[in-house]
């Protein structure tokens, strides 16, 4: 008599094949995930930047208007990016800093740029910060 279906070692084979894959797969697709967030904050941070420099030749300042000393607000530019915004400025100069939300996955990534368009980056795997965007969650270096 012939006997059909699968014997257990057949299944355990199977099961073994797929923890495998899924030890590949699930990391390399988290990594891309950040990889998108991170363009999405470094997309904003340049918005953000044309946005100042626009501020800047209207009213020969970076304050928000010329009777105050407040910075333009730029969190509408970061509204779908996994960072808060903060910026401080005053007549000649501004930074803008990004940093990422723990609730979007995004926490110890801080991203910068300043009136000179210099640019700065920590992330959870750079030990040091860094004098450009590092775009990706496995980058230490520029």
């Amino acid at each position: 008599m012939r006997q059909r279906g699968v014997t257990l070692i057949e299944l355990m084979i199977v099961v073994a094949i797929v923890g495998i894959l899924a030890s590949v797969a699930v990391p390399a697709y988290t990594a891309h995930i950040v990889r998108g967030k991170i363009a999405l904050g470094t997309e904003a941070l340049s918005e953000a930047k044309a946005r100042m420099e626009q501020n800047f030749n209207s009213m020969r300042s970076y304050y928000a208007n010329v009777a105050t000393t407040t910075c333009p607000d730029l969190s509408a530019v970061f509204s779908d990016a996994p960072f808060s915004v903060a910026v401080t400025c005053d007549n000649t100069t501004f930074t803008i800093t990004a940093t990422g939300l723990a609730a979007k996955g995004m926490s110890g990534y801080v991203y910068a740029i300043d009136q000179s368009g210099s640019k700065t980056s920590s992330t959870p795997a750079a030990t040091t910060t860094q004098s450009c965007w590092l775009m990706t969650k496995d980058a230490t270096s520029c």
